[in-house]
């Protein structure tokens, strides 16, 4: 390798924001820094599911173990479509590169939705006001 410091700290950088943009969606309900608190609160959601008396809002866990799979469904076929694209492919430090695309180009999806949503609840809200 011709710059490890580089691709590491490529990868930091990558996990943070991945941290950050899951956080951002999630409203603060989902930090997935590290995929055994993903199945810890998984386990727990899970075996509330048992008990729904003491858990009267059961959508909501229903919802939070979806999610939860979801994010470590990805967490998964990234791992497994990096490594493929690395051995198979030959993209080497390219996969890095594709990532941060990614990344990047979610985090712009991700904010413009976020804007078209706000204006659309202002719009609403002036347009009860003036009802």
């Amino acid at each position: 390798m011709q710059y490890p410091n580089t691709i590491a700290c490529l990868l930091l950088f990558s996990m943070g924001m991945q941290n950050a943009f899951v956080t951002k969606i999630s409203n603060e309900i989902v930090r997935t820094t590290h995929l055994t608190g993903l199945f810890t609160d998984l386990g727990i959601e899970l075996a509330h599911l048992f008990f729904p008396k003491m858990h009267p809002n059961i959508q909501k866990v229903k919802s939070n173990i979806k999610l939860r799979m979801v994010i470590i469904s990805f967490f998964f076929m990234g791992g497994l479509l990096g490594g493929f694209c690395y051995s198979t492919l030959g993209f080497k430090t390219n996969n890095l590169i594709i990532g941060a695309i990614i990344l990047i180009l979610s985090l712009f999806y991700d904010d413009l939705r976020f804007s078209l949503i706000k204006t659309k609840r202002r719009f609403n809200k002036k347009k009860i006001r003036n009802n």
